[in-house]
């Protein structure tokens, strides 16, 4: 029997495998049409929850265009700063599928982050006007940063971006950080309120809420908001907009609009987002549309992103290939 490995990917050389935010948007732009052709297996995902601030999920996709197959293994805790260590951590697996042998494992979290702000951009391609001007951003930690990054590569007409967070140290960080890369002027809003008003595209980038913070009536005509994490919106937002899309609706009703969570009840979308992406149904029908996209986390996004991963590390001899099995075992 031939042994079996797999090759092990640490953060580190995942960022050195070299996929930018501009590489990323086509590779979800894709998964999302495979899954708006129903040619995907994403079942929902289910989670343990040690802490009450905390969950880990396991997340199986399979795309079959794209022969890549998978698990991410990913945790959230919130009070993580506590302890000096990332909130947001995790594993992805790569299998075969032609044998299902493990193809590698790889450190989840930044293909986590990159993924969710190139989901984020698939929807303002998609949803946003035209002629979006504004980001009112709310939440200057690292999704705050990579959506900003990610929203350059799908709004051409962006001119400016305000940005709002609590811990004004937090949006001194983000500046300096993003100056560099900023085609478009950055600005210091002084509450959310002020970030979202005026904003075009909004996103809400902040930690777990148990309460809403924002609110409907800040949204101008013509908006999109996108929330990062589902809570903190007022309740009834999904039916005040005149559009409710999510990325997943299986799997984002199996969790909300039902008791005990965030959002208990819920209208019918208008859409699925890889609906709109294949064609199937409309994306924005008006300038005067308010909309909200609400996407809560797909594999099939993430194995996406981790099989070009994995293509370009194997190109760049990047890893350690670790053995796994080299022989059936005989028990005794």
């Amino acid at each position: 029997m031939n042994s079996v490995k797999f090759l092990y990917l640490s953060q580190a050389d995942v960022i050195k495998a070299g996929l930018t935010l501009g590489g990323a948007v086509p590779l979800i732009e894709e998964s999302f049409r495979a899954h708006g052709c129903g040619e995907f297996e994403n079942p929902p995902k289910p989670g343990i929850h040690p802490l009450p601030d905390a969950f880990i999920h396991a997340m199986p996709g399979y795309l079959p265009g794209q022969g890549v197959a998978g698990v991410k293994w990913i945790s959230s805790f919130s009070s993580n700063h506590h302890h000096q260590v990332p909130t947001v951590m995790g594993l992805i697996v790569l299998n075969d599928v032609d044998t299902g042998a493990p193809r590698a494992v790889m450190e989840g979290g930044w293909i986590t982050a990159v993924r969710t702000a190139a989901v984020s951009a698939v929807a303002a391609k998609n949803l946003a006007r035209a002629d979006a001007g504004v980001i009112g951003l709310v939440g200057a930690g690292v999704q705050g940063y990579v959506h900003t990054l990610a929203m350059r590569e799908v709004l051409p007409r962006l001119d400016m971006l305000k940005v709002f967070d609590v811990n004004r140290e937090q949006v001194d960080r983000y500046l300096t950080k993003m100056a560099p890369h900023a085609s478009f002027r950055l600005e210091r809003a002084d509450s959310a309120q002020a970030a979202i008003e005026t904003a075009d595209v909004i996103i809400t980038a902040t930690g777990r809420l148990n309460r809403p913070i924002f609110h409907k009536e800040w949204i101008r005509e013509g908006a999109l908001v996108l929330p990062v994490h589902t809570r903190g919106w007022d309740k009834d937002i999904p039916y005040k907009m005149d559009k409710f899309v999510v990325d997943y609706w299986e799997q984002f009703s199996r969790v909300q609009g039902q008791p005990g969570a965030y959002y208990e009840s819920l209208p019918d979308p208008d859409a699925q987002l890889g609906e709109i992406v294949a064609g199937k149904k409309p994306g924005r029908e008006s300038e005067r549309e308010r909309i909200i996209s609400h996407n809560y986390g797909m594999a099939i996004h993430d194995m996406a992103i981790a099989r070009e991963i994995f293509t370009r590390a194997t190109a760049k001899g990047l890893g350690t290939v670790l053995p796994l099995m080299e022989e059936t075992p005989i028990f005794v």
